[in-house]
C-alpha cells in the first residue's frame, strides 16, 4: 500500500491540537510524525526528533505507544543517542516572546510534565527494557549516564529521579507453596529413561525449558540477531540461539532413544512414554517441549518403524495424532494460536512460530518510509511479537528440579546425534519392506505436518 494512501499530518484528540489550546502548549514536533487515518490515531512514522517527542508528550499519555518505542529503540537509535535525545527534551527551552503570565502557564502545564515523562521513561528504559551487550563499553556509558544524571540538579528535582541510578531489576519468583511432590525411581543413582515417570520427566524438562525461554532478551529477537553466528564462537551467541539448540537436541534425543532400543517391546515403551510426557507438557502449558517430542517421533528414521508402531495402544497412537493436530502449521497454526490465546502463565510457547512471524515483519516491511521517516508501523508488528514471547517469562513453574534427573537429562542432551544421520540404524531394526518409500513419503508428510519445529527452528538457526 503506497504511503500516499494511508497517512495524514498528525490529528490526535490530545490538548496540542485542540483550537482552545494556546499556541505555545501544542506539540513542538507535531509536523515531524505522521499518523494512519483511522478512527483511533495511530502514529506510522516518524523523524527520532518527533518520536522523542511523543514518547514525552506533556498532554497524555500513551503507554502503547511507549511499549513499542522502548521495546524496538535498538533498530532505530544507539543508546546514546537516545539517552541525547531524552536529555535534549528534559532541557526544552520555552519560545521566545512570552508574557511572564504566558511563561507559567508554559512551565506548570508543559515543562514540568516534559520533565516528569522524560525521567519516567528513563527509569523505565533502564528497569524493564534495557537491551545493550554486557560489555565494558556499555558499563563505561551507563556510568557517565547515570554521573550526569545526579550531577543535573534540575533532573534530581524531578519527582522518582532520585531512583533512577539503579540496578536493573530481575524478574520476580512465584512463592514455594504447593509444589507437588516429585515421582522419583527408586535406584537415583543408576538412572534409566524408562525407569521415569511420564509426569516427572515432563515437569523436569519443563523447568529446563523455560529458564532457556526466560533468559531470551528482546534485543536477541531484533533483526534477525539469532541468524548471525558470532566469530569463533562454538556456543550459542543469544538465548534465541541456546532453546533453538536445546530444542533440536530434545527433538534428536526423542528419536535416539527409540531407535538405540534392540528389543522392540522397548521401542514401544519409549514411544509410550514420550506420547505421555508430551500429554502431560500440554496440560502444563509447555507446548515447546510438546512440539520438540512430537517432532522427535516425527522423523523419517522413527516414523518408518511399522512394526514398533503397529504395537503401541491405539490409545497412545490416538492421542499422539491429537496433539499433531494441535501443533499443526496447518492455516496458519490456527489451532495452536487459538490455545495459547486462551492460555495463562506460567507457560512455555513454541518459539518457531514468533521468529518466523519477526522474519516476515523484519523482511517484508522496510525500516523507513518512502519520505525518509523511521517506519514506526513495522515497530508496531515487531512489538506486538516480543510483547507476546515477554508475557510468559516472568512466572515459572511452581515445580521442584529434581537435580539428579536434570543433570541425567542435560548430559544426554548434549551428546546427542542427529537423528537423520540414524536411517542405517533404522533399517537394521526393521529392514525396508515393499513399497516402503511411497508409504514413508506420505506418513512423514502427516507425521511431520506438526514436526515443523526442526523445519522452522533449522531455517531460523544460525548459518
Amino acid at each position: 500500500m503506497h504511503e500516499a494512501t494511508l497517512p495524514v499530518r498528525a490529528r490526535t484528540q490530545s490538548v496540542s491540537t485542540s483550537t482552545d489550546v494556546p499556541w505555545f502548549l501544542k506539540l513542538d514536533h507535531e509536523n515531524e510524525v505522521v499518523y494512519e487515518t483511522t478512527d483511533r490515531p495511530l502514529l506510522k512514522s516518524g523523524s527520532l526528533t518527533g518520536l522523542v517527542e511523543q514518547l514525552t508528550r506533556h498532554d497524555r499519555l500513551d503507554l502503547t505507544f511507549n511499549e513499542t518505542f522502548l521495546i524496538t529503540y535498538p533498530t532505530f537509535v544507539s543508546a546514546t543517542d537516545l539517552f541525547d535525545a531524552l536529555l535534549q527534551r528534559f532541557h526544552v527551552d520555552p519560545p521566545g516572546q512570552l508574557t511572564q503570565s504566558e511563561m507559567q502557564l508554559w512551565t506548570q502545564h508543559k515543562q514540568k510534565a516534559i520533565r516528569l515523562r522524560v525521567v519516567n521513561i528513563m527509569k523505565t528504559w533502564l528497569e524493564r527494557f534495557w537491551m545493550e551487550p554486557r560489555e565494558e563499553a556499555t558499563t563505561d556509558f551507563l556510568r557517565k549516564m547515570h554521573a550526569q544524571i545526579k550531577n543535573s540538579a534540575d533532573v534530581m528535582e524531578t519527582p522518582t529521579a532520585p531512583q533512577l541510578p539503579r540496578d536493573h531489576q530481575a524478574p520476580g519468583d512465584t512463592p514455594n507453596s504447593n509444589i507437588p511432590k516429585p515421582i522419583t525411581p527408586k535406584n537415583m543413582k543408576k538412572l534409566k529413561i524408562l525407569d521415569l515417570d511420564p509426569t516427572e520427566l515432563a515437569r523436569q524438562l519443563t523447568i529446563i525449558e523455560f529458564n532457556h525461554h526466560a533468559r531470551i532478551r528482546p534485543n536477541e529477537c531484533l533483526s534477525q540477531k539469532w541468524k548471525k553466528r558470532r566469530s569463533n564462537s562454538t556456543e550459542p551467541s543469544t538465548g534465541v540461539n541456546a532453546m533453538i539448540l536445546h530444542s533440536n537436541r530434545l527433538a534428536n534425543y526423542v528419536g535416539e532413544l527409540v531407535l538405540a532400543q534392540d528389543e522392540l517391546k522397548k521401542r514401544v515403551s519409549m514411544i509410550k512414554l514420550f506420547v505421555q510426557a508430551a500429554d502431560v507438557c500440554r496440560s502444563m502449558n509447555n507446548y515447546a517441549t510438546l512440539m520438540s517430542i512430537i517432532s522427535g517421533l516425527g522423523q523419517s528414521p522413527v516414523f518408518r518403524l511399522r512394526q514398533t508402531w503397529g504395537l503401541v495402544n491405539p490409545r497412545i497412537r490416538n492421542l499422539l495424532e491429537e496433539l499433531r493436530d494441535l501443533m499443526s502449521s496447518e492455516k496458519n497454526w490456527a489451532k495452536y494460536r487459538e490455545v495459547l490465546r486462551q492460555a495463562s502463565p506460567p507457560c512455555v510457547p513454541f518459539l518457531g512460530i514468533y521468529l518466523t512471524d519477526l522474519t516476515f515483519i523484519d523482511d517484508g516491511i522496510p525500516d523507513l518510509t518512502q519520505s525518509g521517516q523511521i517506519n514506526f508501523t513495522k515497530r508496531i508488528k515487531v512489538a506486538e511479537v516480543l510483547q507476546d514471547i515477554q508475557q510468559y517469562q516472568n512466572m515459572p513453574y511452581n515445580l521442584q528440579p529434581v537435580p539428579e534427573i536434570q543433570d541425567f537429562l542435560i548430559r544426554n542432551l548434549r551428546a546427542t546425534k542427529d537423528v537423520s544421520d540414524m536411517y542405517d540404524r533404522s533399517l537394521q531394526l526393521e529392514p525396508r519392506m515393499a513399497n516402503e518409500e511411497i508409504v514413508v513419503r506420505r506418513g512423514a508428510h502427516t507425521a511431520t505436518g506438526s514436526n515443523m519445529s526442526s523445519v522452522i527452528i533449522a531455517s531460523m538457526a544460525m548459518r
